[in-house]
C-alpha cells in the first residue's frame, strides 16, 4: 500500500479531511462540464473523498463515485446509502464499466509524471466514444511533501503534452481554489 493510500485509509485523516471546507468548492467545475455534457449522463467521479462533489454532481448526472479508500467509501455510504460506489484506485481504473464523462478534483495531484499518463491512458478506454474527462489540479510546476503525502502541480503545457495523443482540449482554464490562480482544470474529449 503506498503512503497515499494509507493516509487515507486513517480515519483520523479522512475526518479532518471531511472538515476542510475552502471557500471555492466544486460548482465550479461542475458548472463546466454542464456546457458539455447532458443532464442525465452517466459520469465516474475519481476519488470522491467525503462526496461533496459526488452531491453535486448528483444533481444532473447519473454518478457512480469511487475512491481506492475505505474510509471514504464508508463515510459517503453513511450519508448517501442509495449511491452507487466503487473501491477503484484512480491509477489503473479497474472497471468494465463504461462512462461518458470521467471527473475528478484536485485527485490526480499525487501521481507521478508516468503514474498521470498510465491513467489518462485508462481512463481513455473505460470512456464511451467521445467521452469526457475533466479534472483539476494545483497550478505550477513544483512538487512537495507534506508528511505521506507528494503534491505535484501542473501547468497547461504539461498538461497539453500528456493529452495531445488521446483527447481534443475543449476547455483549460486556471482558476481559484484557496486563492487567484492557484489551480487549473481542463475538459478533454476523447478521439
Amino acid at each position: 500500500m503506498s503512503t497515499e493510500h494509507a493516509y487515507y485509509e486513517d480515519p483520523r485523516n479522512v475526518a479532518g479531511y471531511s472538515q476542510f471546507n475552502p471557500e471555492h468548492d466544486g460548482t465550479l467545475l461542475v458548472d463546466a462540464l454542464q456546457a458539455y455534457l447532458d443532464p442525465g449522463a452517466t459520469v465516474l467521479e475519481l476519488g470522491m473523498g467525503p462526496g461533496k462533489d459526488f452531491e453535486l454532481l448528483s444533481e444532473r448526472y447519473e454518478v457512480v463515485g469511487s475512491d481506492f479508500s475505505n474510509a471514504f467509501l464508508a463515510y459517503v455510504r453513511d450519508r448517501h446509502p442509495q449511491a452507487e460506489l466503487m473501491l477503484l484506485d484512480a491509477l489503473t481504473v479497474e472497471t468494465e464499466r463504461k462512462f461518458d464523462a470521467i471527473f475528478s478534483n484536485k485527485v490526480l495531484v499525487h501521481m507521478s509524471e508516468d503514474e498521470l499518463s498510465q491513467s489518462f491512458a485508462r481512463q481513455h478506454e473505460v470512456l464511451n466514444e467521445h467521452g469526457l474527462m475533466l479534472h483539476s489540479f494545483w497550478y505550477g510546476e513544483e512538487e512537495k511533501s507534506f508528511g505521506a503525502l507528494t503534491l505535484r502541480r501542473r501547468n497547461e503545457a504539461h498538461l497539453k503534452r500528456m493529452l495531445e495523443a488521446r483527447f481534443d482540449i475543449l476547455l483549460m482554464k486556471r482558476h481559484a481554489k484557496m486563492k487567484v490562480g492557484d489551480s487549473i482544470y481542463f475538459v478533454a474529449r476523447a478521439r
